[in-house]
């Protein structure tokens, strides 16, 4: 992979990732302020601040933006490729976080509102990226 591309990936990633992050943030409150609280009394520990929530989401952004370029020359540049990426980062995302479902931390039912919300958010951010990418990522023809 080319230097440039590696540069234009994790750049246009972090937008997608910081996107992710506000959509999320603003989506959970206004939508499933139950999955809040849930997560909140059912933590044993100390909550980890917003800068780490960030720094994960970017990373997210990051890996979705990769996989984006990854299945561009095959399917093309196109918003129909950049959706696909956006459900395969939800999909993963939501069966990370279905995780704490089988652990037994949160009710099944309050994770439903969040998992639709949060594919709402991965499919505007991924779209941003994508948008981004193609715009930096020129690549030389002929």
């Amino acid at each position: 992979m080319r230097t440039r591309s590696l540069i234009n990936i994790v750049g246009c990633g972090v937008v997608a990732g910081a996107i992710w992050y506000l959509l999320s943030a603003f989506l959970l409150v206004l939508f499933a302020r139950d999955f809040l609280d849930a997560v909140e009394a059912s933590g044993p520990h100390p909550r980890w601040n917003g800068a780490v929530f960030l720094g994960i989401d970017v990373a997210m952004g990051v890996w979705a933006v990769w996989l984006y370029s990854a299945i561009t020359p095959r399917f093309g540049a196109r918003t129909t490729t950049a959706l696909v990426a956006g459900i395969a980062w939800w999909i993963i995302k939501g069966l990370q976080s279905a995780k704490f479902l089988g652990l037994g931390f949160l009710p099944a039912g309050v994770l439903l509102v969040p998992l639709a919300t949060s594919l709402v958010g991965a499919i505007v951010a991924i779209l941003a990226g994508a948008w981004l990418f193609d715009r930096t990522d020129r690549r030389p023809t002929g």
